[in-house]
């Protein structure tokens, strides 16, 4: 079954607008070289539909909706430095859904001035809005989280909470 111009182009538009969603949600939470991370909770939050949900488990927490987003978020403002480099985007769009899929490697200080890689999978679903795309469910699936001394090869999996 062809499809229309005019439906090829709502694709193309409709990534477009999930690729620059996603590259502000990192953005809102980048920071600790020109101000303090996560230093945006209520706006990461307003990313999300109301019954959206964060989910990073296991080592850094869940929330469903706003406030308890907002809250997390808040909380992640002890992290010292982040940095999030996302590649390899997938993004399949159905309609009023979308599902995509990214590689991560973020680089963080915690609180204690730990550094850590945290390498993994962002799994998203994503909803058309009135107010345009919004996140329906994130989720970050760790393949290694591990100190800076030791690389992802060496220790592996090393899961530690980030909060203080």
């Amino acid at each position: 079954m062809s499809i229309s111009l005019e439906q090829r182009i709502q694709r193309l538009e409709d990534i477009q607008a999930i690729t620059a969603l996603k590259a502000r949600y990192v953005n809102l939470n980048d920071g600790g070289w020109k101000g303090p991370t996560h230093q945006y909770p209520q706006e990461v939050a307003d990313l999300f539909v109301a019954d959206g949900s964060w989910d990073g488990r296991p080592s850094a927490g869940y929330a469903r909706g706003h406030a308890e987003i907002k809250e997390l978020f808040t909380a992640f403002q002890s992290v010292k430095f982040i940095l999030h480099y996302i590649t390899n985007p997938m993004i399949e769009v159905d309609g009023d859904t979308a599902s995509g899929h990214w590689h991560a490697l973020v680089t963080m200080t915690a609180h204690d001035d730990q550094a850590y890689w945290s390498l993994g999978l962002y799994i998203d679903t994503f909803v058309r809005t009135a107010e345009g795309w919004k996140l329906k469910d994130l989720r970050f699936e760790p393949a290694s989280v591990s100190p800076y001394e030791a690389g992802w090869g060496k220790l592996r999996m090393a899961v530690t909470e980030f909060e203080s």
